[in-house]
């Protein structure tokens, strides 16, 4: 219990600490320290009769925010689930126009930096040009020391994500990051986000738990 009760403070002021380093370059950001209550912030700060998109994210739907959004009736629109390849492809770009834009980090600086890697682009593509606001939920796993090690974590996230899609990347196979140049590297698109973006609301929700990859 002793060392639980170390992790959990630790594990907030760390947390904080990157709240402070997103404050400073513009961006609105809170500290929260379980997944129930990141779900409870999301209940708060989107409106019931918002839409939602959630791209491909573990995190979001890990701690039931999709669920919990249909549920109080708000229109979500996600590609994850059966459908055809024009299916998908419409519901990717639904979810860049809808008034949230609900989605996780792949990587997270102690300086405030946020990282994500994307093999389509419409994940990426919608938080840097979409309709509303952007709401990020992040793990404290997500943070990195700084930018050349957020982009080797967010690299590493790769792999867990090409296994669960049954990809096999050249990364998937060595076990790590090869920079690859194959046909089938999910690393097509890298976004690097310093600030907030001219026109648009960015609120990113720290939590002191790990989750996602």
């Amino acid at each position: 219990m002793a060392l639980a009760a170390n992790v959990i403070a630790a594990n907030e002021i760390i947390g904080k600490d990157a709240v402070k380093a997103l404050e400073r370059r513009g961006f609105e950001a809170e500290y929260v320290a379980t997944g129930e209550e990141a779900l409870k912030r999301i209940l708060e700060i989107i409106p019931e009769n918002a839409s939602v998109g959630i791209p491909g994210t573990i995190t979001v739907r890990a701690i039931g925010a999709l669920d919990a959004l249909q549920k109080r009736g708000n229109k979500v629109f996600q590609h994850w689930g059966p459908m055809s390849k024009e299916e998908r492809r419409a519901a990717r770009f639904r979810e860049n126009e809808a008034d949230v834009f609900l989605t996780s980090a792949n990587a997270l600086t102690r300086d405030g930096e946020i990282i994500n890697i994307d093999g389509t682009g419409n994940r990426v593509a919608g938080m840097a040009w979409g309709n509303g606001l952007v709401l990020f939920v992040i793990g404290i796993n997500k943070l990195a020391f700084d930018l050349t090690d957020g982009i080797k974590r967010a690299r590493a996230a790769t792999i867990p994500n090409a296994i669960r899609q049954n990809e096999e990347t050249a990364c998937v196979k060595a076990g790590h990051c090869v920079n690859c140049r194959d046909d089938k590297s999910m690393c097509r698109a890298l976004l690097i986000l310093e600030r907030p973006l001219k026109g648009r609301d960015f609120h990113i929700i720290i939590v002191g738990e790990n989750l996602g990859y």
